[in-house]
């Protein structure tokens, strides 16, 4: 008997659906993320004495609120793909693997919670570092822990996934990487310089992003 009919009776008649549920379970946490963004938002007070140019004036100041709802929407849902990415790939489990797929959800849910903290302090310059900090530090956890669920199952446990093509490996890490890096050294230049100085560290990201669009690599 080969390795591969070994493999095929050592299976657990509901290891498919397990894996199925550690990926609806992550599902669910995204999409549930992503629609507490909006949830964030107030609808501005409108009584019969509001006149146009008052509701006008309550609307262009939510433009800060939506700036960092179409933000928080944009990178929940890139992390989101990293992660369906990922399972695309993975066919079996362990304990290790559910703990850091729970891990890399604790990040994401506290994103409607950093993103309002962000536009909610958004005109105060002197005070704006302390959420953006926290939104930084936010990110630097979720791409922390992606990479963490990643390396777990493609390098440490190989045997729980089948091998990932190479434009998949480089977006877990490159793109995970240097999106990681950028954060953390914005993060880091917040403590020591201006806050416009400091958003300069994302050129790494920005850079690598410019490389794959116009020099994407040729490996097959």
């Amino acid at each position: 008997m080969n390795h591969s009919t070994h493999q095929l009776f050592d299976k657990h008649p509901k290891q498919d659906f397990q894996v199925e549920r550690l990926a609806f379970f992550s599902d669910a946490v995204f999409a549930i993320a992503i629609t507490l963004l909006v949830i964030e938002i107030k609808i501005p007070h409108v009584t019969s004495e509001t006149t146009y140019q008052e509701l006008w004036h309550e609307v262009k100041d939510m433009r800060f609120q939506f700036l960092a709802l179409f933000l928080s929407f944009g990178i929940i849902g890139t992390y989101w793909m990293k992660h369906h990415i990922l399972f695309k790939y993975i066919h079996n489990y362990n304990l290790s693997v559910t703990r850091i797929n729970l891990f890399s959800l604790l990040p994401i849910i506290f994103f409607p919670f950093t993103t309002a903290f962000v536009y909610e302090n958004f005109k105060f310059i002197e005070l704006i570092v302390i959420p953006l900090r926290l939104f930084l530090l936010n990110n630097i956890l979720a791409n922390f822990s992606l990479y963490l669920l990643y390396w777990t199952v493609m390098v440490k446990n190989k045997h729980l996934s089948y091998p990932m093509e190479t434009k998949d490996k480089l977006f877990f890490t490159s793109k995970l990487y240097w999106t990681g890096i950028s954060f953390t050294i914005v993060f880091i230049l917040t403590f020591f310089t201006k806050l416009e100085l400091a958003l300069l560290g994302m050129l790494p990201i920005g850079l690598i992003n410019i490389k794959d669009k116009y020099y994407p690599s040729r490996k097959k």
